[in-house]
C-alpha cells in the first residue's frame, strides 16, 4: 500500500510526518512526503496532479496546524475532483477541532498517528474502502455520516523507527515543479528552518502544565499528563544516522519538557552524546525547574542554546490570566544560571494580550530589563486556540474572534509602543527603557520618536550583534561553527528583519491567504 503525506506548512521541518512515514515504511507499506507550502490555488497544478497519478497512492494524508486549515480544505476539494483516493487529515488542528475537520476528509486521526495510520492502511488493503474501519483514533466520514472512535493507546516512543534528516522520499513543490529534496539538498535548505543546519527531534512527548493559552492544555484530554520518554539508545541511534549528513551542525530538541529526564538518563545521554555525536544542540526549559547539575552536564556535552518561556514579566498576568504559576523571581534565578553556564539564552514572551493593562505591560518591560545581559528575546502574538481556558473565557466575554487563530501567525506581532520597548529590553541601556516605559497619557512626541528610532536601530544592528555574540559564546568561541551557523542562517535572519518577524515564506503565505479571501470567498464560509 502507498501513502502520500502532504504538508502545507511554509517550511520543510516536518518531524511529525517523518515519524509517520518511517513507521509506515517499517511495517511493509510505502510512503512519500510532499511539501506544498500554503497551497491556495483555485485549481490543482498539473505538476502536482502528475506526481499523484504517477505515485498512485492508496491513501493521501494531510497534516495541518491551525494556520493551514484553509489550505487543507482547499487542497482536499481539489484532490477529490481529480482522484478517488481517500483522504485523511491529522495533526494538532484535527485534535483541537475533529468535528469541523471530518466534514472535508474521509478520515481524520484524532490522536497520535504512527500506529493508527498503519492500521488504516492494513484495513484498506485487506477489506477495501467500502468497509468502515474500527480503529481507535480514526473517525470516518461515511457519505456524511460521522463515525467516531475512542483514542488509540499511547505510542511507545522506543517502538518507533528513527527518522532521517533528509529522507530520499521527501519531495517539494517549487516554481511549478515537484523536486526530490534529497536530489537537491540546496533547495531543501532554502525551505528548512535555520537554513537546514538543524536536525529537529524529540526525546519526550507530553507536558504536565495546564497553561491557559496553550493548545497542549487541551491535548491533555487526549494524551493525559504523563510524559513519555525515549531511551538514550533510541536517541543516539537516530543522531548517529543524522550525523552522516555533513550539513547538519546543530541538533534541535523540540521537547516541551526535556528536563523531565532523570539524572541517570541525563548522565548517560551526555556521555554518549559527547562520545558519538559531539555537535552543538539546543533545548527548551521551564524556568521553575531548571536544574543546575543537569544544565552543566548538558553544557559539557555540547549544549549551546537554551529557549526558555517567560511569557510575561507580570506575576498577575502569569498567575491570573495564563494559569502559569511561575513568579518572575524564578525566571531571574533561571536566567542567572543560564548566564553562569554561558549558553546562549533565548527568552520567549507573549504580547498583544487584551487582558493586560498598561501597568501589566510596563511591569513586564521593567522585569525583563532587570535580567542579566546578554540575552535575546522572541515575541509572539497571543493566539486563542480552541478548548483552552483562556479561549473559553474570551469567547464568553466576547472579546475575541473565534476564528482568528486560523489566519494569523503567532510571530506576526502588533508593532505597538510597549511591544517595541519589550523587544528592545535586551539591546539598549536600562535607563533608556526606564525613561520610555510610561503610560500613553504621559508620553509625548519625544518618547514616541525615540522609541521608533531605537527600535529600528536595535532590530537591524544591535540585535544581530548580540545574537552573534551569545551564539559564539554558546559555541565556546568555535569560529568554524560560528561561521557555518551565520552563513546557513543569514537569509532567514534577514527575512525576519524585513518582514515584521515573519520569515519570507510565511509572509508569502500571509499574502496568498489574504488574496484567497477575495478570490475564493466560499472557501472561508462555515
Amino acid at each position: 500500500m502507498r501513502l502520500l503525506l502532504i504538508s502545507l506548512q511554509s517550511n520543510a521541518s516536518l518531524v511529525g510526518l517523518k515519524y509517520i512515514a518511517a513507521n509506515v515504511r517499517s511495517h511493509g507499506h510505502d510512503a512519500q512526503i510532499l511539501l506544498l507550502p500554503g497551497y491556495l490555488d483555485p485549481t490543482l497544478h498539473p505538476g502536482i496532479e502528475s506526481f499523484v497519478r504517477t505515485y498512485k497512492p492508496d491513501l493521501i494524508g494531510i497534516g495541518l496546524m491551525s494556520i493551514e486549515y484553509y489550505p487543507a480544505k482547499n487542497l482536499s476539494r481539489l484532490l477529490k475532483e481529480k482522484f478517488s483516493t481517500p483522504v485523511i487529515w491529522g495533526g494538532l488542528h484535527v485534535i483541537l477541532k475533529p468535528e469541523e475537520c471530518i466534514r472535508y476528509a474521509d478520515y481524520v486521526c484524532c490522536g497520535e498517528g504512527e500506529n493508527a495510520v498503519v492500521s488504516l492502511l492494513d484495513h484498506l488493503r485487506d477489506k477495501g474502502r467500502d468497509s468502515i474501519p474500527d480503529i481507535p483514533n480514526i473517525w470516518v466520514n461515511d457519505n456524511g455520516t460521522i463515525i467516531r472512535r475512542d483514542a488509540f493507546p499511547e505510542v511507545d516512543l522506543d517502538s518507533l523507527p528513527v527518522i532521517e534528516y533528509l529522507p530520499d522520499y521527501f519531495y517539494g513543490f517549487h516554481k511549478g515543479r515537484i523536486i526530490n529534496f534529497a536530489h537537491d539538498p540546496k533547495l531543501f535548505r532554502s525551505y528548512a528552518l535555520y537554513g537546514g543546519t538543524c536536525h529537529m527531534m524529540i526525546t519526550t512527548r507530553g507536558c504536565p502544565f495546564y497553561c491557559g493559552y496553550c493548545a497542549n492544555a487541551y491535548t491533555m484530554t487526549v494524551f493525559g499528563k504523563k510524559i513519555r520518554k525515549r531511551s538514550v539508545e533510541s536517541c543516539i541511534e537516530e543522531l548517529k544516522l543524522v550525523k552522516k549528513d555533513p550539513y547538519v551542525i546543530y541538533i534541535n530538541f523540540e521537547d516541551d519538557w526535556f528536563f523531565s529526564h532523570d539524572y541517570e538518563w541525563m548522565r548517560k545521554f551526555s556521555e554518549e552524546y559527547k562520545k558519538h555525536i559531539n555537535l552543538p544542540f539546543m533545548v527548551r526549559v521551564f524556568p521553575g525547574v531548571l536544574d543546575r547539575e543537569k544544565l552543566f552536564m548538558l553544557r559539557d556535552a555540547g549544549l549551546s542554546l537554551v529557549i526558555m518561556g517567560v511569557q510575561s514579566g507580570s506575576d498577575r498576568v502569569n498567575f491570573e490570566i495564563y494559569n502559569r504559576k511561575v513568579k518572575f523571581s524564578s525566571v531571574k534565578k533561571a536566567a542567572n544560571l543560564l548566564n553562569e553556564s554561558k549558553v546562549a539564552p533565548y527568552y520567549e514572551m507573549i504580547v498583544d494580550n487584551p487582558y493586560e493593562t498598561e501597568e501589566d505591560e510596563m511591569e513586564s518591560i521593567r522585569s525583563m530589563a532587570q535580567l542579566k545581559k546578554p540575552y535575546t528575546i522572541s515575541l509572539a502574538h497571543l493566539t486563542f486556540f480552541p478548548g483552552t481556558l483562556l479561549t473559553e473565557r474570551a469567547l464568553k466575554e466576547k472579546i475575541v474572534d473565534p476564528d482568528a487563530y486560523l489566519t494569523r501567525y503567532m510571530v506576526k506581532i502588533d508593532e505597538t509602543y510597549f511591544n517595541k520597548l519589550l523587544y528592545m529590553a535586551p539591546y539598549i541601556p536600562r535607563f533608556f527603557i526606564q525613561y520610555l516605559n510610561r503610560p500613553k497619557a504621559e508620553r509625548n512626541v519625544v518618547h514616541r520618536a525615540l522609541t521608533t528610532l531605537l527600535f529600528f536601530v536595535a532590530k537591524r544592528t544591535v540585535e544581530p550583534a548580540v545574537f552573534f555574540f551569545v551564539l559564539t559564546r554558546g559555541l565556546k568561541y568555535n569560529f568554524k561553527l560560528t561561521v557555518r551557523t551565520v552563513t546557513g542562517n543569514w537569509k532567514s535572519a534577514l527575512a525576519k528583519v524585513l518582514f515584521n518577524f515573519l520569515g519570507k515564506k510565511d509572509m508569502e503565505f500571509d499574502e496568498r491567504l489574504a488574496l484567497a479571501r477575495k478570490e475564493m470567498p466560499e472557501l472561508f464560509e462555515k
